[in-house]
């Protein structure tokens, strides 16, 4: 190859050579007297991370219908066999059988279960029928499925109401609004050593009560405990305020901080009307005149159950002329109780055995000299080493609860005071500010 042509090929290489150079952004390109080596270093582009998509789940979600199996009820939705089988053995292991039996369940009840992708239950919530305030739980951990009843959070409310009485107390409380049955019963738990709400009540006597309600989502859920309730007859002034000790310990004491737990309960069951009370001279339905009835005779459905009014011994047992089927029941300080007609005494009782207060000992019945269904309670005192026939009306029903501490009696008063308050509200209020002054109280 020529001179000339050596120079043109040598030219073109360079001027493709800085073509190259100044392609990729150099600036000051090297120069050599002969021969120089470029190197050029080329980057690689950094890859681009892959894209990680979280697992899929589907909420899936269910009712049992009429005759269906929990089991089946599931399948039913598309979850595997083998999902289902690992889900009961889960919730049969982690919860008591009463509060949840797979085998047994209601139509109504609503289960909903997440899914991921590999059809594995993630999660998984069972709500019975009728039941706000608790929900079954099962959640896919570690070691597999683990399944435990919860209770639901509820929004409570403190509700006062007051009524004066033109009866009864039951019709007295369906005039608030509000359930004459279960608060009346929780009325006469309080007041049990006090007041019998089926004869001491009047026309004219007035009661208030402050009482905790639950919610969930605005939907009445339950009624919890009367914080305080006063009642007033005649001249008898009661008041019941709920005092709760840092251990926990909760009971019900007077204005004074005295407990009113009494010896003996006002009445030995639930019952409909007093059929004869304690009286000197009697006419007698079945021996046609009048005699002494020391006793009480409480009128009520055969069967009712029949408890002791006060923690004792029973020191007899069986038939007793006139009085048919009876039990009596020795008490300490001197007393002793009767209660006769029973249908039949609790299984198991036999004289000698310690019973303690409201104890079911036996059943109302009519055996004996009797012309319908009811108990006949006597009550009995010693003097000089014999017992007494007594009016039970007539004996001063000394406490036998704690009073509140002296160490305590300042925080009770300050408590007492604030549930006091509440009846200056008008009848039906919602006082929620109740609530959040005790919080405050309890924080401090």
């Amino acid at each position: 190859m020529n001179g000339p042509k050596k120079r043109i090929i040598l030219g073109g290489l360079i001027v493709l050579s800085a073509m190259y150079w100044l392609t990729l952004g150099v600036e000051d390109l090297p120069v050599a007297d002969q021969t120089t080596e470029l190197t050029v270093k080329i980057d690689k582009p950094a890859r681009a991370p892959l894209l990680t998509l979280p697992p899929t789940h589907e909420t899936i979600s269910g009712t049992i219908s009429r005759g269906e199996v929990f089991s089946e009820a599931l399948k039913k939705t598309g979850i595997p066999n083998e999902e289902v089988f690992k889900l009961v053995k889960a919730l049969r292991k982690g919860i008591p059988r009463a509060d949840f039996n797979p085998n047994i369940v209601q139509r109504g009840d609503r289960f909903s279960a997440k899914i991921n992708s590999a059809n594995v239950i993630q999660e998984f919530e069972y709500v019975k029928r009728g039941a706000l305030d608790t929900r079954i739980i099962a959640s896919h951990e570690n070691a597999g499925l683990r399944a435990w009843k919860e209770d639901i959070p509820l929004d409570k409310r403190v509700v006062v109401v007051s009524e004066e009485l033109n009866d009864s107390i039951w019709n007295a409380l369906r005039a608030t609004g509000k359930n004459p049955e279960v608060l009346s019963h929780k009325l006469s738990d309080i007041f049990e050593y006090e007041i019998d709400f089926m004869v001491d009540c009047r026309p004219g006597d007035r009661f208030s009560l402050a009482f905790v309600e639950f919610y969930k989502d605005e939907e009445f859920v339950r009624y919890g405990e009367i914080l305080a309730a006063e009642y007033a007859s005649g001249r008898k002034h009661f008041q019941a305020y709920l005092y709760e000790r840092e251990n926990g310990d909760r009971s019900y004491h007077d204005a004074d901080g005295k407990s009113l737990r009494g010896i003996f309960l006002k009445s030995p069951l639930n019952y409909r009307r007093i059929s004869s009370g304690y009286s000197n001279r009697r006419f007698h339905p079945v021996l046609k005149k009048y005699v002494k009835h020391h006793g009480i005779d409480y009128a009520a459905n055969y069967g009712t159950a029949v408890w002791a009014t006060a923690e004792g011994t029973v020191s007899f047992l069986g038939r007793k002329g006139p009085l048919g089927n009876y039990i009596e029941i020795k008490h300490t300080n001197g007393y002793k109780t009767g209660y006769g007609h029973l249908s039949k005494f609790r299984k198991g009782l036999e004289k000698g055995n310690r019973v303690t207060q409201k104890q079911i000992i036996g059943y109302v019945g009519a055996t004996g000299r009797a012309t319908g269904p009811h108990l006949h309670y006597n009550f009995y005192t010693r003097n000089k080493g014999k017992y007494k026939l007594t009016n039970p009306s007539r004996v001063i029903n000394r406490p036998t609860g704690e009073t509140v501490p002296k160490d305590l009696i300042t925080d009770f008063y300050e408590k007492r005071d604030a549930l006091y308050a509440l009846f200056d509200h008008q009848s039906g209020s919602i006082v929620t500010a109740y609530l959040d002054d005790a919080e405050s109280r309890n924080a401090e």
